[in-house]
């Protein structure tokens, strides 16, 4: 059974995350349409690229004070690839309130947890919540919406750490759905590609030194877009198969290093109208996440 909520707030129990707030999200301009190219947005079938409009902040929660990403990065061990793989979840805790250690081990000091973001008038999906995990899996991590009329939706996880996993392969999850596009996209919000000048209150800081607002924004996130079915399926991706991000005019190549947050973006599908503007096509979607490591 689904369990909705309405705000994110980190666990002020947790030592470790006094003071951070939950993160916002790294995309952060909700007007970008997929027509002109908006880079931070949900999967989209319209010319332009993937882009597609992009939820604004952290699941309806207060955003924090701005302060800068990825000023000590943390080095990962090979030996513990874990980022979340939900089953920590009690059953009963507010995903509004709860966080975990990254991969379940504490003794990293890292902790994460989860976020959401939709076109309902709330700035929430339909649907955020706690659903069957894959196999053995008790648990992943669920939107849903039955009928997104603006952009779509999506989720995601906040860091208390910045992250260097430059020694791991690339990242991978398990995920299952039903995506007006049959596809979403993942993306990794790395200090190089997060704006210098925050585009809103509360935003992180980074180092692009151009923005991420508009029809053409030039700080950009690697990402990555692939197939969703309503069958668990496991999606494997490089750093190689990241697409490239943009810090204003150069190119930002995913390496593992300086990633702050990471999230997943399902959209709906854009055709023009009559004048030729591009117009979304109201539509349900879900998307489940599982198991999500370094590999």
């Amino acid at each position: 059974m689904r369990i909705d909520f309405r705000f994110l707030a980190v666990a002020g129990a947790m030592v470790a995350l006094l003071g951070l707030g939950p993160m916002a999200a790294c995309t952060t301009d909700d007007d970008d349409t997929p027509g002109t190219g908006g880079a931070n947005g949900g999967a989209s079938t319209s010319p332009g690229g993937s882009g597609g409009a992009a939820g604004t902040g952290s699941g309806g929660s207060t955003a924090p004070t701005s302060s800068a990403v990825c000023a000590k990065p943390i080095p990962l061990d090979v030996a513990k690839p874990g980022i979340a793989d939900f089953d920590g979840w009690d059953g009963a805790t507010s995903l509004a309130t709860w966080s975990f250690a990254l991969g379940g081990d504490s003794s990293t000091g890292i902790y994460a947890g989860p976020f959401a973001y939709g076109d309902r008038s709330n700035g929430l999906p339909e649907t955020f919540a706690m659903v069957p995990g894959y196999s053995s899996s008790k648990y992943a991590l669920g939107i849903a919406d039955t009928l997104a009329e603006e952009y779509g939706g999506g989720m995601g996880l906040w860091l208390s750490e910045c992250l260097d996993a430059n020694k791991f392969t690339g990242m991978q999850f398990w995920v299952r759905g039903n995506a007006p596009t049959g596809k979403a996209k993942f993306s990794i919000c790395m200090k190089e590609t997060t704006a210098a000048t925050p585009s809103k209150a509360g935003n992180k800081t980074g180092t692009c030194p151009g923005t991420d607002t508009g029809d053409a924004p030039t700080c950009v996130h690697p990402s990555h877009e692939f197939d969703v079915t309503d069958t668990w399926a496991q999606i494997q991706i490089p750093w190689a198969g990241f697409t490239g991000g943009k810090a204003d005019t150069s190119s930002v190549t995913a390496d593992g290093r300086n990633i702050w947050q990471v999230q997943f973006d399902i959209g709906l599908t854009w055709v023009q109208d009559g004048t030729g503007a591009w117009v979304p096509v109201p539509g349900a979607y879900e998307l489940d996440v599982d198991s999500l490591t370094f590999y």
